[in-house]
């Protein structure tokens, strides 16, 4: 069976537990629920696999970021995508989170695209994958 990778490391962590050695990571993380995983009825793993992290201050958000595939990067579209996506942009900037994830790599992109058009002078949140920040948790990057 074919599983997402966020989903895949939560249940070896049901199943057999977690290594040692899992730090806390600071600033916050707002979790993007991508359109496609939402759409694969698996749940919110992502965000599952971060609360793994020790004391991990973890928001989750279930709406369309407004990227869907090539509508957000395209001339004639790109401006409704930045529209739509939107009340995602408002959550993350109000969230003041350090980071923000999403398992759709263009999601999260456009929605830290969108917090900049908030605020052109606000401190931007980083980009990430969610597996990337439980790597960093446990100090491999």
């Amino acid at each position: 069976a074919t599983r997402d990778i966020s989903e895949y490391i939560v249940q070896i962590a049901d199943k057999n537990g977690l290594p040692d050695g899992l730090q806390t990571i600071e600033g916050g993380v707002q979790v993007h629920l991508a359109c496609h995983s939402r759409a694969q009825n698996m749940g919110p793993k992502s965000a599952d696999l971060l609360r793994l992290i020790p004391d991990a201050d973890i928001g989750v958000i279930e709406r369309c970021s407004g990227h869907g595939g090539t509508f957000g990067v395209m001339k004639d579209t790109h401006q409704l995508a930045v529209k739509v996506g939107k009340p995602v942009a408002r959550n993350v900037a109000k969230s003041k989170a350090k980071t923000v994830v999403s398992d759709c790599p263009l999601a999260v992109k456009h929605i830290v695209q969108g917090v900049e058009y908030l605020d052109s002078s606000a401190k931007l949140p980083e980009a990430a994958h969610p597996v990337e920040v439980f790597a960093r948790a446990y100090g491999l990057i």
